[in-house]
């Protein structure tokens, strides 16, 4: 009897310990932030709200080397629209909960434009979204 009292007790500490390993929250959305740099009024930089994307872009991601500023910017072009029409024609509103505010004409520089295109490589790859505009190579690793 104290032995399966014992294993009762253990049984239902690693149960307890376990029942939220795999749980993923709904709010677990990207949230993406764009401002100029407090410090450089011709620099800007990007803020993603999500845990995990530090984390693609330093161990998924495609090293910098592999783009230019130029590819990068006419990419984003694209991609920033397909986000927008998304948003606008209220697919998957619970997803695209905001627009990205984008001027092409504004030079953001090579950083941002980096990180804006493996924003959206991110989510292509943790939630498994289509988006048109990115390289074959960033689709859904």
């Amino acid at each position: 009897m104290k032995n399966l009292f014992a294993i009762i007790i253990i049984s239902a500490f690693i149960w307890s310990c376990a029942a939220g390993l795999g749980k993923t929250t709904n709010d677990s959305k990207p949230h993406i932030s764009a401002q100029k740099k407090a410090d450089s009024a011709d620099e800007w930089e990007i803020t993603v709200f999500d845990t995990d994307y530090e984390t693609f872009v330093a161990t998924r991601a495609q090293p910098k080397s592999m783009f230019t500023e130029s590819g990068l910017k006419s990419r984003n072009q694209l991609l920033v629209a397909e986000w927008n029409n998304r948003y606008f024609s209220g697919i998957n509103p619970n997803f695209y909960e905001v627009s990205i505010d984008y001027n092409v004409n504004e030079k953001y520089g090579f950083d941002f434009e980096y990180r804006l295109y493996q924003f959206f490589a991110y989510c292509s790859w943790k939630y498994g979204i289509w988006f048109n505009g990115l390289r074959s190579i960033d689709k859904l690793k």
